[in-house]
């Protein structure tokens, strides 16, 4: 069910009735099931007899998916076509009920019966629910019994139940994790755990750079587009030498920092691929490694075939420099800073495990958090060490960060707002796949295969731009985009702001920078398929409409996924630290039911002031509709819908 979201709609006082069906569930709207004939009428007075008191008892049964998609299989079994109206009454006691997502649903369980399901788990649920099934048995003296699953059906139900226990580990600290299924998708990519909004959907791909083009032929849907999407443009923009921006009156570069969430099981391992990328530049400078050890070692063997004097008249060779792209992030700071000094002050920090910067950092010898902070800006990053008489300044690094983490690792790595860290990645959250993908389908080339293919058409750009050493090209805006991007990081902010605090200001502005190196590693791909790629008479790199556009559609995603993370992940004054117990209001609840399907801020604020509610304070319940309790989501500024 599309807006299935995690909190108790019978702890809301007030609920209202749902009018969509009758209360009272009666026998003689049950149709006789082809597959159920063995049923007797008796069984399915029955079973409408448990159906009417869990009704008249408000019990909410199918608050989880699997719970939901249950009952579905389990009524279908017993009551057939006429279990329907029951269903969609049973499914409404949630305030996920959305009633064109559950007819589907419905119909689905009815055709697509799972065998092994039946009847029995349904009772099995009331009974959980705290139903007696023995006074209702005795409403039927001669068939008073209800059997329970047993053997396959009840290790099914408690494998399931297990597999429910597990997507909300209380060691991660983050609960009550949206279950939603992403838009567009088909039938069997429902989704469990995380937080689910793309991008790659709203953009056309005849738009897009080629380059990126058959990146997104890769994946068959969209979260895989954009999680792709991301992890290429984050590691290629380390490796953009001569190229830079102005942005509020300072030179700016390509490089930007990201961490992808995702519970298990989501599919993030599929971003290792993107280190391929970028081997074909570490094979080069590998060669030129080898190449000045060999000349060192040759230095040294002359060096100690000199006699003392002589030698002591000769200043000793130096150990060579280590060139990566790739830096550890498993280092000690000095060694973090050595490493990218090293390399001329450009490289990459790509972790699968967020754990392994968060022990780093969290060491006496490896916290280089000021150094990620200072990366972001291009600010020097300077270290001295007396002992050892070392000396390392770094003008203007140039480095990029891609981490993959699930939710639980980001308030360990970020564990607070206040030293600016957290502001300076962007974030997206995938949701998890609960669909078996067939592990053994052919295709003509691996996605690593296929990745090392593009890392050789980017080394060609990475060459190109190397040329340029000399006359760097400046990316720009054309006026026209200036003026749209001002208009819509200024509304960005203010809404933000509104919805959630000051604290967002941080987020919002580090955004509206990284959108600007979008647009320009977006720009840079575009002319890996021109000839010749860049204007040898030219300095500048204007960028087109279709990449300012992509750029902005981007951003206006991650700001979803950036204030869920604050919202729900990073400690904070505000955070809610416990989202199984996220309760709405009354007040909360009665400015939600008053708003319209589709509103807007201006909306919102008059029905806020009818109902006597400051702005300032329907702002703020607004936000906690997106972020916290998932029953709203952004559709860009000031433009909301109900889920």
């Amino acid at each position: 069910m599309e807006n299935f979201i995690d909190f108790d709609p019978l702890a809301w006082a007030g609920q209202p009735e749902q009018p969509i069906y009758n209360k009272e569930v009666k026998a003689s709207s049950v149709e006789p099931n082809p597959a159920t004939a063995d049923t007797s009428s008796d069984d399915q007075e029955k079973i409408l007899a448990v159906g009417q008191e869990l009704l008249r008892m408000g019990a909410n049964i199918a608050e989880s998916y699997s719970d939901w998609l249950r009952l579905g299989f389990a009524l279908a079994d017993g009551l057939g076509s006429g279990g329907r109206e029951l269903y969609h009454q049973l499914s409404a006691m949630s305030t996920k009920y959305n009633e064109a997502q559950c007819e589907k649903k419905w119909q689905q369980c009815l055709a697509r019966g799972n065998g092994r399901t039946t009847v029995k788990t349904f009772y099995f649920m009331a009974q959980q629910a705290g139903v007696d099934l023995s006074e209702i048995g005795r409403r039927f003296p001669s068939n008073p019994h209800f059997p329970q699953p047993e053997g396959e059906e009840l290790k099914y139900i408690g494998i399931v139940l297990s597999e429910d226990s597990l997507s909300f580990p209380q060691s991660e600290g983050v609960e009550g994790l949206r279950e939603t299924q992403v838009e567009g998708a088909d039938d069997h990519t429902e989704c469990n755990g995380g937080f689910s909004e793309t991008f790659s959907d709203k953009i056309n791909p005849d738009d897009l750079p080629q380059f990126l083009a058959e990146i997104i032929k890769m994946q068959p849907d969209a979260v895989g587009r954009d999680k792709m999407i991301l992890g290429v443009l984050t590691e290629l923009s380390c490796a953009t030498p001569n190229v830079y921006g102005v942005y509020d009156n300072r030179r700016v570069y390509a490089p930007f920092y990201a961490i992808i969430t995702a519970p298990p099981a989501a599919d993030k391992g599929q971003l290792t691929a993107c280190r391929s990328l970028l081997m074909p530049i570490q094979r080069e400078l590998d060669q030129l490694n080898q190449k000045a050890q060999d000349d060192y070692q040759l230095q040294m063997a002359e060096y100690m075939a000199l006699d003392k004097v002589k030698r002591a008249a000769t200043p000793q060779p130096k150990e060579p420099l280590y060139r990566s792209a790739f830096i550890p992030a498993n280092s000690s700071a000095t060694a973090t800073y050595q490493a990218l000094s090293d390399n001329q002050g450009w490289g990459v920090i790509f972790e699968t495990e967020a754990d392994t910067m968060t022990h780093a950092l969290k060491s006496d010898y490896g916290d280089y958090s000021d150094g990620l902070r200072c990366g972001f800006h291009h600010e020097p990053i300077c270290y001295n060490r007396r002992k050892e008489q070392e000396r390392v300044s770094i003008y203007t690094p140039r480095l990029a960060v891609l981490l993959t983490c699930t939710p639980g690792q980001i308030p360990l790595l970020l564990p607070s707002c206040e030293n600016g860290l957290g502001s300076r990645f962007i974030f997206y959250n995938l949701p998890r796949h609960l669909f078996w993908r067939n592990v053994f389908e052919r295709h003509d080339k691996t996605l690593d295969e296929q990745m090392s293919e593009l890392g050789k058409r980017y080394l060609r750009l990475y060459h190109a731009l190397e040329q340029h050493h000399d006359h760097p090209l400046e990316f720009l805006f054309s006026q026209e985009q200036q003026v749209e991007f001002n208009r819509f990081f200024e509304g960005l902010q203010f809404e933000q702001v509104g919805l959630h605090g000051d604290d967002l200001i941080a987020f919002v502005r580090r955004l509206g920078l990284v959108c600007f190196r979008l647009a320009m590693m977006l720009t840079l791909l575009r002319h890996e398929s021109q000839e010749p790629m860049f204007d040898p008479l030219s300095q500048s790199l204007v960028c087109c409409d279709q990449d300012f556009q992509t750029a902005m559609t981007i951003a206006n995603c991650l700001i979803n996924h950036t204030a869920y993370v604050y919202a729900n992940l990073v400690p904070h004054d505000d955070a809610t630290t416990n989202g199984s117990a996220r309760r709405l209001t009354a007040q909360e609840q009665k400015l939600y039911d008053g708003l319209g399907p589709d509103f807007t801020t201006a909306d919102a604020k008059l029905l806020a002031q009818s109902m006597n509610i400051p702005w300032k304070t329907a702002e703020r319940y607004i936000g906690r509709f997106v972020s916290h309790y998932g029953i709203a989501r952004r559709i860009r500024n000031g433009q909301y819908r109900k889920n």
